[in-house]
C-alpha cells in the first residue's frame, strides 16, 4: 500500500512540472500626484502710443523692447511693454507653452477698425522650467499691424496662451 501512496505522489509530481518550477513574490506600488499646472495673467500686452502715417508695424519683444516697421512713429510717452504670465506647479517641472497665431485688436468706439496681432514670442520660448519653488514668470511679446491711415483712438483684444506639462 505504501509503494502505491509513493507510486500515484511520483505520477502527480511527474503530470504537474509547473507546480515544481512556479513561484510567487509580493511588491510594492506607489504613485504620485503633480501639482496642477496654473498661469495667470500679471501685465497685458502694451503697443503704446503711435502715429499710423501709412502704415507698419509696431513690435514688442518677449523681453519688453519696442520697435516700429514702415511709416509708424513712436511716442516716448505710454512706451508700452511685454505681457507677463506668472506660471507656477509642480517643482522642477517642464512645460510647454503654446502661443496663439493671430489676435484682433477693435476700436474703442467704432467697432468696425481693426488691427492683427501676430508672430507672437515668449521668453522662455517654447517650454519653460519651473523653479525649485514650482513657480517662473514668462512674458510675451508680439508685432502689431497698422494699417495706412488707421483710425485714431483706442484698441483692444484678448489672446490667449497655454501651458501643459511635459
Amino acid at each position: 500500500m505504501k509503494k502505491a501512496a509513493i507510486l500515484l505522489t511520483a505520477i502527480a509530481l511527474l503530470s504537474s512540472p509547473a507546480a515544481l518550477y512556479a513561484a510567487q513574490a509580493t511588491s510594492s506600488a506607489t504613485a504620485e500626484v503633480m501639482t496642477p499646472i496654473s498661469i495667470s495673467n500679471t501685465a497685458a500686452l502694451r503697443f503704446g502710443k503711435f502715429s499710423a502715417l501709412t502704415g507698419g508695424t509696431v513690435v514688442i519683444s518677449a523681453a519688453g523692447t519696442r520697435s516700429a516697421t514702415g511709416a509708424v512713429v513712436l511716442s516716448s510717452t505710454n512706451a508700452g511693454g511685454a505681457a507677463s504670465f506668472d506660471v507656477s506647479g509642480d517643482n522642477n517641472a517642464t512645460y510647454a507653452i503654446t502661443l496663439p497665431d493671430n489676435a484682433t485688436l477693435t476700436h474703442g468706439t467704432d467697432g468696425s477698425q481693426t488691427m492683427s496681432i501676430g508672430t507672437f514670442t515668449s521668453n522662455p520660448s517654447g517650454t519653460g522650467t519651473l523653479s525649485a519653488g514650482g513657480s517662473q514668470t514668462l512674458t510675451v511679446g508680439a508685432t502689431l499691424t497698422v494699417g495706412n491711415a488707421q483710425t485714431t483712438g483706442s484698441y483692444s483684444g484678448t489672446f490667449d496662451v497655454s501651458v501643459e506639462y511635459n
